[in-house]
Formats: C-alpha cells, structure tokens, sequence
C-alpha cells in the first residue's frame, strides 16, 4: 500500500477524484466508497480520510468536479456565438450533449439523498448559483424589460424544462410522448419560450390575463 507521505494532500485529492470519476462511471454510485477508491490507488482507507472527511465528502467532491466540467463544456459552446439567443440555445445543446456523454456523473448531482438537515457545501451552491447566472444573463439580454426576479424566475422556468426533456432523454422514457429527439425537443423549447417571453413583454396586458380574476 502507498504511503500518505508520498504525495502531497492535492496530489492524493486529484489522484482519489480521478478513480473516483472512473469507479463511477464503471460500476455506478453503489460501488463508489472511500475504500473501493482507495484500491483503485494503492492507499489505505485512512489515508483517504486525510482529505475526504466520509463517503459524503467524497460524493460531494465528485459532484463539484463534475459541475466544473459541465460549465468548461458550457463555455466552450459559447465561445462559437455571441447573440443571447443563440447562446442559450448553445447552452441548451451543451447541457445536454454532457449528461448524454456522462450521464451516470450527472445523474448523482441531482438524486444523491443528503443526511437529513445537512446544507449543501458553499463552493457547490456557488457553481450552481453561477451557472444560474448564465442563463439570466442571456435572457436578461433578450428581454431588457424585465425584472431582476422576473429574469431569475425565468432562468428556473426555462431550465427546468430543459432539465425534464434531459432526464427523459437519460431514462429512456423520452419517446414514449413522441418521437422527437431530446435535441429537437430542447431548441423548440427554449426557442419557444424566448419567443413567448418576448411577445409578453410587447404586449403586457395580454400577457397579463391569467393574472386577473373573473
């Protein structure tokens, strides 16, 4: 077995995340614990423990990992456009394009079930936040109108949708509405809802309607 000595507490993390990354991806989230990781490089499970604090630790890690990589994917799809149109819909494919690539990785952001009363940790809730920020952007630009709230309830409406037609899509139960593929179906969506937030915006008391009784 390797000593703790041998690497430094960076080079055991990168070390203990990449056979992370790879136990997860090879064997599912069932299989991915400190010790199994700590085969995979030739440490003990004490050792592991000097820079993961449990198995939760380490999950989360994974997932903070994996949330970065999503948002260099992200970025690399925008450096192709620059219209806030365009880019979420290049958002749209890239987000998609990366839970189909690695969708078990994915997958364990959203369904892994935390210790009850437990708050997610700050350098994650900062990269989800940003992420979040992106997409307001872009249709803070497409509807200058708005609100800061409207643009952020905006941001949740839409990526919510977009995260629906994803999870179909990774489950295998997308086509059983349709034929569509999950890339068609994530265009129409937000090409759609940009073009109805944009006709509300030029119209607000039509857009206004369902708000008022009788």
């Amino acid at each position: 077995m390797g000593r703790r000595g041998e690497h430094t507490k960076d080079e055991l993390t990168t070390m203990a995340l990449d056979a992370a990354v790879a136990l997860l991806e090879e064997e599912g989230p069932e299989r991915l614990t400190t010790r199994a990781v700590a085969g995979r490089i030739g440490y003990t499970v004490g050792s592991l423990y000097f820079v993961f604090q449990n198995r939760e630790d380490l999950i989360l890690q994974v997932n903070e990992r994996t949330l970065d990589e999503l948002r260099e994917h992200i970025t690399a799809a925008l450096a192709e456009v620059s219209e806030p149109r365009a880019s979420l819909l290049a958002m749209g494919r890239a987000y998609l394009a990366f839970a189909s690539a690695h969708p078990t990785r994915w997958r364990l952001i959203f369904e892994h079930t935390r210790a009850a009363g437990s708050d997610l940790p700050e350098p994650l809730v900062r990269k989800i936040e940003a992420f979040f920020l992106q997409v307001a952007e872009s249709i803070a630009a497409v509807n200058p109108r708005a609100s800061p709230a409207e643009v952020r309830r905006s941001a949740q409406s839409l990526w919510g949708g977009v995260h629906g037609i994803t999870v179909l899509a990774l489950t295998g139960k997308l086509a059983i509405g349709g034929d569509a593929p999950a890339e068609v179906l994530t265009a129409e969506l937000i090409g759609r809802y940009l073009d109805g937030m944009v006709q509300g915006a030029a119209n607000p008391v039509e857009a206004d309607c369902f708000d008022r009784p009788g």
